[in-house]
């Protein structure tokens, strides 16, 4: 791909350099060939990259003179500028068809250009868009319907009466629609709440590795539009997360709360159960949110509270031992003046 073309589809790009030279590909600077191209993410990266055989990069504005002697695509977001021209040099396989190995009920319905991969299983009743990749050891329970251009990957687990719209990915492991974590005592056991709702996953959600989404009681789990989901997430049952929410890792998420548009919640933070995270709300991560927190906050902490006011009581945590000692040194010289 020449670099005049990278840039047309780019759009509003600067092209310094030759306009035709051939991209052959995407590397780090230590390992990037001649025409492989090199993204300068950060000042500190500099001398990295000038040093890299590369001769083609994309670079901001302020960066330009720096590189006089190689071939440019100069953008004022080179993160964002990476993320639109990765997916041109994926070397992802196109397929399509049923693998003999797999089962598609014939009550299934299956889109044009769908592929279902060895050992994967659609049940009765199940509706699979165009375009979706089914891949190997998938299961699909009865009734789910999932939307065009979904990537499910290895392992993942769809059960019955889930939905599931277009450009979703989930990666290996995901379990959609499992029952819920519900219990009641009975005075000698506990006894097993069912769970008899869905989980709904809306448009161009992405769901990482061995993360789960619990079906609701009643009613429905909902994971809003373009939403992210790290790896090792648990969102539990009767949850309702908002649209371009971002979730880290190892997060939880208990039964019945509100997570609401554009939140973050860091790696490892928890909310409790019925609780609501409002409105662009950045939970710091190992941040446990047992009420109510935002809109526009930043939270951290055990319970969670305003992220500054947290910071000056560790800060106050650390000096205890110093005051400590103080306070018994002055505890000994007011016993000895007695």
């Amino acid at each position: 791909m020449k670099l005049k073309e990278v840039a047309t589809l780019l759009g509003g790009v600067t092209v310094v350099g030759d306009p035709d030279f051939e991209i052959t590909g995407l590397n780090t600077p230590a390992q990037a060939e001649p025409g492989e191209l090199v993204f300068l993410f950060r000042e500190e990266f500099l001398e990295e990259v000038r040093s890299s055989r590369s001769r083609v990069l994309v670079v901001e504005e302020k960066f330009v003179a720096e590189f006089p002697d190689r071939n440019l695509l100069v953008v004022a977001h080179p993160r964002l500028a990476f993320a639109k021209i990765a997916p041109l040099f994926s070397r992802t396989e196109e397929r399509e068809g049923v693998h003999p190995s797999a089962f598609v009920h014939p009550e299934a319905s299956l889109g044009e250009g769908v592929w279902v991969g060895p050992f994967a299983v659609i049940e009765k009743g199940a509706q699979v868009g165009a375009q979706t990749k089914i891949f190997p050891r998938v299961y699909i329970g009865e009734r789910v319907r999932i939307g065009s251009g979904c990537l499910i990957y290895p392992g993942v687990v769809i059960g019955a009466d889930c939905e599931i719209g277009n450009r979703v990915i989930l990666h290996p492991g995901v379990v959609i629609g499992g029952d819920g974590f519900g219990y009641e005592w009975d005075g000698e056991k506990h006894l097993k709440i069912p769970h008899l709702g869905r989980v709904v996953i809306e448009d161009e959600v992405e769901i990482g590795s061995n993360s789960t989404v619990d079906r609701a009681t009643l009613g429905e789990t909902r994971i809003g539009r373009g939403t992210k989901i790290d790896n090792l997430v648990m969102i539990a049952h009767n949850v309702r997360i908002g649209e371009q929410v971002l979730i880290a890792a190892q997060s939880g998420i208990a039964g019945s709360s509100v997570v609401e548009d554009l939140a973050v919640l860091g790696g490892q933070s928890g909310v409790v159960d019925h609780t609501r995270v409002r409105r662009a709300t950045r939970v710091a991560a190992r941040g446990g949110v047992v009420s109510e927190v935002g809109p526009d906050a930043v939270v951290s902490g055990f319970p969670a509270q305003e992220h500054h006011r947290e910071m000056r009581q560790q800060a106050l945590i650390r000096k205890l031992p110093e005051l400590f000692q103080r306070i018994r040194k002055l505890e000994k010289a007011v016993f000895r003046k007695q």
